[in-house]
C-alpha cells in the first residue's frame, strides 16, 4: 500500500484537505477516496476487520525496516512500528476508548489509521469541551464526513456532549438537527448562545431525543416543536416530545408561561431539574405537577417563590415520586411535608436543607409515611431538634445518607440513636454541630462504612 505523504509530512490529493482545529493545535482531516481492496502478494498476511479485509502486514527487510516507495526516493526506510503489527479489530479497539478530538488526531497519521478512524461505530458519540473551540466549524466537517456513505444524514451518531463548548451557536444546533436524525442524548451545558429557535428545530427533527441538558442557558425560556412539525404530528401520536430527562438548571430566564408549554408538550418526562431558574413558582409547579404524571424525579432548589401550595400539588405525583430536591425554599412548612409524605410513600430522597420553617413535626411525618428513605438532608432546619431524630432512627432504618449541618439543636443523643438503629449509613454530615468526641466514636463503632464529614479537629 502506498503512502500518501510528502517530505514535509503534508498529505498529497486532488482536493483540498479540510481543517479541524482542537485547542491551539490545527489537524488535517484529508478527503481520502474509500479505500481499495488490495490482493495479498508474498510474504502478505492478511488482518481481518469487520468491515472490510485490509492487508496490515508488508515485507520486511533484514534490518527491520520496512520499505515504502516514498522512503526509497529519500534514501532511507521507516522502521517497523509495534502498531503496525495489530490487526484492524485490535487498532479499531483502542481507539473506542479515545475522545473525538484525539480520534481525529489519528485520522492524521496515515492512510490506514485515517480508515479506521472513520468505522462507523466508533462514532455513535461526540464529546467535546473546549471553551475557544470553533464547534460550529467542527461539527459541520464532522457531520459532513460522517454522513459520506448516507447522503446528508449521520444515521450512527446518538449521542453528541458539548458542555463547555461557549462558542456553539444556533448554527451549530441546525447542523445537529439536519443530519442526526437518530440523536437521544444532546448535552450542551454552558452554551450561552444558542435560543429557543434552535432548540424547537432540534426537537423537532430528532423525534428519538430523550435526554436533554441545556443547563446555564439563560435565553433558553421554553421547549415545543416547531410550526411546521406540529402540523405534521400525526394525530393519534399527539405533539409530543420524547423528552425524559431533562435538566435546565440555571435557565434563569424560564417563567411559568414556558414551563407550562414544556410540560404541556414533553408528558413522558420523568426527570426535570429547575434548580435556581428562580422565577418558577406554585403556578409553575402546579403545571408539571398535572401534566408530567411520570415524574419520578423533580428539583426546584433555590426557587424560593415554592411554597406548600407547590409542594401540595406534587404529592399528585403519589408513589411515582421518588426524588424530590427543595433547597432553600424557606416558604416550605410542616404543612407541605404533610400533604407530600400522605401520598409519597416510596419517596426515597428528600433535600429540605435551608427549609427553615420545617420543625420535629414535619420531620416525624416523613419518618412514618416515608419508611424506605434512604437519603435525608435536612441541613441548616434550625428548628429540627433530638426528637426528630428519634422518630427517624425508629422508623427509617434504611437510612444511607443523613446531613445535618449547621442544626444547632442536634446534639449527642440524636446522632447516637441514627447511628444505633440505621447501622447501614454510609455518609452522615455533623458539620457545625454540637456534637462530641464521644459521639463520634459511637458512630464509627456501629456504622462501620460511614463517612463523617465534620468540622471539629479533635476528631481526627
Amino acid at each position: 500500500m502506498r503512502s500518501n505523504r510528502k517530505r514535509d509530512g503534508h498529505f498529497q490529493g486532488n482536493k483540498k484537505p479540510y481543517r479541524v482545529t482542537f485547542k491551539e493545535e490545527t489537524e488535517m482531516i484529508p478527503p481520502y477516496p474509500p479505500r481499495k481492496l488490495y490482493q495479498p502478494r508474498n510474504g502478505l498476511k492478511p488482518a481481518i476487520s469487520h468491515s472490510h479485509k485490509v492487508y496490515a502486514s508488508v515485507h520486511v527487510n533484514g534490518d527491520g525496516t520496512i520499505p515504502y516507495p516514498s522512503d526509497k526516493k529519500l534514501g532511507k526506510d521507516r522502521r517497523l512500528s509495534p502498531f503496525d503489527l495489530l490487526s484492524d479489530d485490535l487498532v479499531v479497539k483502542i481507539f473506542s476508548y479515545l475522545p473525538t478530538d484525539q480520534l481525529c488526531k489519528c485520522a492524521c497519521v496515515d492512510r490506514r489509521w485515517y480508515d479506521l478512524s472513520w468505522e462507523p461505530h466508533l462514532w455513535t458519540q461526540i464529546e467535546m469541551s473546549n471553551e475557544n473551540l470553533d464547534i460550529d466549524r467542527v461539527l459541520r466537517i464532522l457531520t459532513w464526513r460522517l454522513s459520506r456513505e448516507t447522503p446528508n444524514v449521520c444515521l450512527m451518531l446518538e449521542r453528541i456532549k458539548l458542555s463547555g463548548c461557549e462558542k456553539l451557536t444556533n448554527r451549530g444546533l441546525h447542523v445537529i438537527a439536519k443530519r442526526c436524525p437518530e440523536l437521544t442524548t444532546l448535552e450542551v451545558a454552558g452554551c450561552y448562545n444558542i435560543t429557543n429557535e434552535a432548540l424547537y428545530e432540534v426537537v423537532s427533527r430528532c423525534p428519538n431525543l430523550q435526554h436533554l441538558d441545556i443547563t446555564g442557558c439563560p435565553c433558553i425560556t421554553c421547549i415545543a416543536l416547531t410550526p411546521e412539525a406540529t402540523m405534521r404530528a400525526c394525530p393519534l401520536h399527539g405533539k409530543q416530545i420524547s423528552l425524559q430527562y431533562l435538566d435546565m438548571t440555571d435557565c434563569y430566564g424560564l417563567e411559568d408561561a414556558g414551563l407550562r408549554v414544556i410540560a404541556s408538550n414533553c408528558r413522558e418526562l420523568t426527570r426535570l431539574y429547575l434548580r435556581r431558574c428562580v422565577r418558577i413558582t406554585d403556578l409553575g409547579v402546579q403545571y408539571v405537577a398535572s401534566n408530567c404524571a411520570m415524574l419520578k424525579e423533580f428539583s426546584v432548589s433555590d426557587c424560593r417563590r415554592v411554597t406548600d401550595f407547590g409542594i401540595r400539588e406534587l404529592a399528585k405525583l403519589g408513589a411515582q415520586l421518588r426524588y424530590l430536591s427543595v433547597v432553600h425554599c424557606d416558604q416550605v412548612t410542616d404543612v407541605g411535608i404533610k400533604s407530600l409524605t400522605k401520598y409519597c410513600g416510596k419517596l426515597r430522597y428528600l433535600n429540605i436543607r435551608g427549609c427553615e420553617l420545617v420543625t420535629d413535626t414535619g420531620v416525624e411525618y416523613l419518618a412514618r409515611q416515608c419508611n424506605k428513605l434512604r437519603s435525608l438532608d435536612i441541613g441548616k432546619c434550625s428548628l429540627v431538634t433530638d426528637r426528630g431524630l428519634e422518630v427517624l432512627a425508629l422508623n427509617c432504618p434504611l437510612l444511607k445518607k443523613l446531613s445535618l449541618k449547621s442544626c444547632e439543636r442536634i446534639t449527642d443523643r440524636g446522632v447516637q440513636m441514627i447511628a444505633a438503629n440505621c447501622t447501614d449509613l454510609q455518609m452522615l454530615n455533623i458539620q457545625d454541630c454540637k456534637i462530641s468526641t464521644e459521639a463520634y466514636r459511637f458512630v464509627k463503632r456501629h456504622c462501620k462504612r460511614c463517612i463523617i464529614e465534620h468540622t471539629n479537629p479533635g476528631f481526627c
